[in-house]
């Protein structure tokens, strides 16, 4: 897979980025395989383009002593330490992924942080904001020189409410009838009127407290 991925980056007329990440979490599946060690390593020497991956893991101490040569694009998943605790079950909390973040940039890494998946519940305003407020107090002035941001809405579907209802019967109730509309057959996302308030909150924040940095997007 790797040498298609470098065959189709050699052969193309412009920099591509292109992501590793969309079936697995690398950072904890390389605590068992290892693979993530292997493809820094082979991939190091490429002299053209960038491959990149999301997390929501900290154990990250097996890559920071890579020679990556600034070919990898780091992207850490965070949310609300509330969010975290009762929705995205056995994943790192935010404070270690926080120390990550950090490691990662002293290592070299390019950082992105993705606030993501953003759920509008009730109190939504405030721990967003505390989130924002803590990542621009506690991130080092290493990765604060070149970190960029993607916020990413929750989506939801008919399949995600049953299985979850069976996995994680004490889990916070994330569907909300009142504020998301369908998309498509059994499918889900907020309605307009909230993407908009949340589109303006986090461009608003994340432009006051990180006015250096890129929005990639907000979705």
């Amino acid at each position: 897979m790797l040498d298609k991925i470098i065959k189709t980056i050699d052969n193309s007329d412009r920099e591509l980025t292109l992501e590793i990440g969309s079936n697995s979490d690398l950072i904890l599946e390389n605590t068992i395989t290892e693979n993530l060690i292997w493809t820094i390593e082979n991939f190091k020497t490429n002299k053209k383009g960038k491959l990149t991956f999301p997390t929501k893991f900290s154990m990250v101490d097996s890559i920071l002593d890579l020679n990556h040569n600034g070919n990898f694009i780091v992207r850490m998943s965070v949310n609300p330490d509330e969010i975290i605790r009762r929705v995205e079950f056995g994943t790192s909390s935010l404070q270690n992924r926080i120390e990550a973040i950090n490691k990662l940039g002293e290592a070299g890494y390019k950082v992105g942080i993705i606030i993501a998946p953003v759920i509008f519940v009730d109190n939504w305003r405030e721990i967003y904001l505390e989130l924002i407020k803590e990542l621009e107090f506690k991130l080092s002035q290493e990765v604060k020189k070149n970190v960029f941001f993607e916020v990413i809405f929750m989506t939801y579907s008919y399949v995600h409410i049953k299985i979850n209802e069976e996995a994680f019967p004490n889990a916070m109730q994330i569907f909300n009838k009142d504020l998301m509309t369908g998309r498509g057959k059994g499918k889900y996302w907020y309605n307009e009127k909230t993407r908009k308030e949340g589109e303006e909150f986090f461009s608003e924040n994340l432009n006051k407290y990180f006015s250096n940095n890129q929005i990639a997007y907000i979705v």
